[in-house]
């Protein structure tokens, strides 16, 4: 009985490494000769996996090369968030920290979104998906979307602010305290506008 999962994770560990392999290699052709010289099929060449792998994982090169943050709210997680038991934007940070995967890359992956309006709208594109789970969410315990969409707006300047930090722990708990910090100094900035 104890075999099935060492199995389960030796597999979800390889497809973890071929995920990454195909976004590595996205993301470093299309930022040397962007999107429109670089095809699914070369960036499959050079990972070593098929066409038919490599939609299994994205449906665009584009979706590869920036891979951003993947949300996983487990149930856990979220009868956590939805009880509500610290304010709405501590238990935000809690929730974002033990839900929110940011890749390594990611300022590399900013860069290239900026670096041209299509890629910009694409990166924005992905985001916004990205997001809807943890808004959604928001939502259920606000019963308000539009607090919903500000609050989760906050918490990603805070994540902006804390991958400028170095040294940042990637514990769940370490990177909510960061997160929590990076609020309370966005609160000090925010505490000299008059009403």
């Amino acid at each position: 009985m104890t075999a099935a999962p060492a199995t389960d994770s030796l597999r979800e560990r390889k497809k973890l490494a071929t995920r990454q392999s195909i976004h590595e290699v996205a993301l470093r052709l299309i930022g040397e000769r962007g999107p429109e010289h670089v095809t699914v099929d070369e960036i499959c060449a050079e990972v070593g996996v098929s066409a038919r792998t490599f939609f299994n994982y994205y449906p665009t090169k584009l979706a590869a090369a920036f891979d951003l943050f993947m949300v996983e709210i487990g149930q856990e997680s979220s009868a956590r968030f939805l009880s509500g038991s610290k304010a709405l934007m501590s238990d935000l940070c809690d929730l974002v920290a033990h839900s929110v995967n940011i890749p390594a890359d990611f300022a590399e992956i900013k860069s290239l979104a900026h670096s041209d309006p299509e890629l910009g709208l694409e990166f924005w594109q992905q985001l916004n998906l990205r997001r809807q789970p943890i808004i959604d969410l928001i939502e259920q315990r606000t019963g308000n979307r539009h607090t919903a969409i500000q609050a989760f707006a906050v918490v990603m300047i805070a994540i902006a602010g804390a991958m400028r930090t170095q040294g940042v722990s990637t514990g769940a708990e370490e990177v909510a305290a960061t997160l929590r910090t990076q609020l309370l100094q966005l609160r000090g900035l925010l505490d000299g506008i008059a009403d």
